[in-house]
């Protein structure tokens, strides 16, 4: 088995059922293993028979992290997907994806990823919207911002290296960059596919599961200071592409110290205190 595919559902029935149409549609040689997180819309009934899927069925939400580890226990692909319920696939998607990690030493590849433009809705109007509108002269490239887990690829031996998703967020939110920027500590490289595209219906389960965001991103930034410093200081975060093994011992924390440093010195000086 080439390829495990790993979705999570939580209602939402009527775009599970398009997904799944999709994904057969457009991918070869790959098992799906879909963890419902305690669905009362019918979601539960329908993939009892979608025939082929290996299904975990929760009691009750466990979250985007619990639900996802419980899906790579299972899965028994070389290559492990995480694919929201709520997007479209193009044609071809994996095999240009695949084609990155077969060139790079990649931890994370996505699509290009086409935000919610409602009228493109119809698979013919996204596909060729992608074709007529999106021109990049690389096939690919490291970007943090655009390899999204809303559809991104990653490798079971890169998991087995870095770890699984850390369940301490709680119910979504940042436990993707926490594990994107896990694997850029460990050398390994985060990329984004300009030849292929996903169509994204726009958060349309998590949008609901916002409650914990602030202590999610205050836990990220417990965990990664320098990330924290990166986006405070309005820099981007393709700066993280450039961090190598050498950087996991690196003094991160006191880079981020002495930023804290800076900005009370500036509020001092903006206050008169240190003027005569």
């Amino acid at each position: 088995m080439k390829l495990s595919i790993i979705t999570l559902t939580y209602n939402k029935l009527e775009y599970t059922k398009k997904f799944i149409e999709s994904l057969f549609k457009y991918t070869k040689d790959f098992e799906l293993i879909i963890v419902d997180n305690g669905s009362t819309d019918g979601t539960r009934e329908y993939l009892k028979s979608v025939p082929d899927i290996k299904l975990i069925l929760n009691e009750k939400n466990l979250g985007f992290s619990k639900g996802n580890n419980q899906g790579i226990e299972i899965a028994a692909g070389e290559y492990i997907g995480f694919l929201n319920n709520d997007i479209l696939l193009y044609p071809n998607w994996f095999e240009k994806v695949e084609e990155v990690f077969q060139k790079e030493n990649a931890a994370f590849v996505s699509p290009r990823h086409i935000n919610p433009h409602y009228d493109l809705t119809d698979e013919n109007h996204y596909i060729q919207y992608f074709k007529h509108n999106f021109n990049y002269s690389k096939k690919y490239e490291k970007n943090f911002d655009e390899c999204v887990f809303s559809c991104v690829i990653t490798k079971k031996s890169v998991i087995d290296s870095i770890g699984k998703f850390d369940e301490n967020y709680t119910q979504a939110f940042f436990e993707d960059n926490d594990f994107k920027y896990r694997a850029i500590e460990a050398g390994y490289g985060v990329y984004v596919s300009n030849e292929v595209c996903f169509f994204h219906f726009g958060s349309v389960t998590s949008k609901n599961l916002n409650q914990n965001l602030e202590n999610n991103r205050q836990y990220y930034y417990s965990k990664y200071p320098f990330a924290e410093y990166l986006s405070a200081s309005g820099a981007e975060k393709y700066q993280l592409q450039r961090m190598t093994r050498q950087f996991k011992n690196f003094p991160l924390n006191k880079i981020y110290e002495l930023y804290l440093l800076g900005i009370k010195i500036k509020n001092r000086i903006r206050k008169g205190i240190f003027t005569h």
